[in-house]
């Protein structure tokens, strides 16, 4: 974990991918994001969103309840901006699309009858051979939003078994790649994680009155599989 900002009021954390948010109801106690922010930062400290074990990013916590509950309702009327970047499966060709299929939160998948109204942003920045990196702006927040819709529309986040996501082997994209039978081939990456990567936001500040950027880089596992696909993907 990593303090982005911190302030009298609230802090911005970078959580890796792989930790939970929360502590988890069969997992060892006090390995999670909140656990880490109440040692380091303050011990009445609360989570303002989530994010899914498997995904990195930006996670904002305050212990301050004007300020809580002021952050907390932004997120609550669809006023903060977030933006996730992932890695998908196939060329997926995205021009600011909507992906608006309803969501049921408690099963966790797209739902188009009875689910939940739910609406993502999706704008393809690079396509390769086989994947494409996308920019996703979910407008609401259901839980799973961004992974349940890229799989709905057939491009499943890279690794993300959950949602059919297939892990990302140097030999699937690398048109002269020579296996070695004395020694396995392993993903490029490790195995908790997935291409999803929770890297901007932007909100009012209720505090100091004015918004407020925060801003994180992907993490290694997310750049070595860019650099690959860029030096052997590219179509």
């Amino acid at each position: 974990m990593e303090i982005l900002y911190k302030d009298d009021y609230l802090v911005a954390i970078y959580k890796p991918a792989g930790v939970p948010a929360l502590p988890e109801r069969s997992g060892p106690k006090g390995d999670d994001a909140l656990a880490w922010i109440r040692q380091h930062v303050h011990p009445q400290a609360h989570l303002l969103h989530r994010l899914d074990k498997p995904t990195s990013g930006i996670l904002l916590a305050s212990w301050d309840k004007k300020t809580f509950d002021a952050v907390f309702a932004q997120f609550a009327n669809h006023q903060v901006e977030k933006k996730y970047w992932a890695i998908v499966e196939g060329q997926a060709e995205f021009d600011q699309a909507e992906l608006n299929v309803p969501i049921s939160p408690e099963k966790r998948r797209a739902d188009p009858f009875t689910g939940k109204p739910a609406l993502t942003i999706a704008h393809t920045l690079e396509r390769f051979r086989k994947h494409t990196l996308v920019l996703c702006i979910p407008i609401t927040g259901r839980p799973h939003q961004v992974r349940i819709h890229l799989a709905y529309y057939q491009h499943p986040i890279v690794n993300d078994a959950l949602y059919q996501g297939q892990p990302l082997y140097l030999s699937a994209f690398h048109p002269r790649y020579k296996p070695d039978p004395r020694y396995p081939e392993k993903p490029l990456h490790p195995p908790d994680v997935i291409f999803l990567h929770a890297g901007y936001l932007r909100f009012l500040h209720p505090a100091a009155g004015k918004p407020l950027t925060l801003e994180a880089a992907a993490p290694p596992h997310f750049q070595i599989a860019l650099r690959q696909l860029r030096k052997y993907g590219s179509r």
